[in-house]
């Protein structure tokens, strides 16, 4: 039976990775997707589009570790969970809408080469 919530995940043995706390580690991931809604042009899409896939795999990694490793629900992770996915499909709506998965040319997006560094 699940039970518990936020305190029972917290105290888990999975509340952390290498001594650092998941909650800390949520708001580094927080604040890149920040930037990465800031960062104009093709690297800021990119940034998101990565952050976004991390976040979701990760909470979904941590709502399977809830269910049946830890047996208990914390609902700011299921929160976290559902600001993810949306974080996700609007990293790959901003790809699709600014037409980066587009190649007539074969050239990369917003003028950087190959590479990825901005091009002259």
């Amino acid at each position: 039976m699940i039970g518990g919530g936020c305190a029972t995940v917290q105290n888990s043995d999975y509340a952390q990775i290498a001594g650092v706390s998941l909650s800390y580690l949520g708001f580094i991931t927080y604040a890149v997707m920040l930037v990465s809604a800031l960062l104009p042009g093709f690297l800021g899409r990119l940034l998101g589009l990565i952050t976004g896939v991390g976040g979701v795999l990760f909470s979904l990694w941590l709502l399977y570790a809830e269910l049946f490793l830890i047996e208990a629900i914390c609902p700011w992770c299921m929160a976290s969970l559902v600001v993810m996915i949306l974080a996700l499909a609007v990293g790959i709506w901003r790809i699709i809408a600014a037409g980066d998965l587009r190649s007539d040319d074969g050239a990369p997006p917003d003028g950087m080469d190959r590479a990825g560094a901005a091009g002259t």
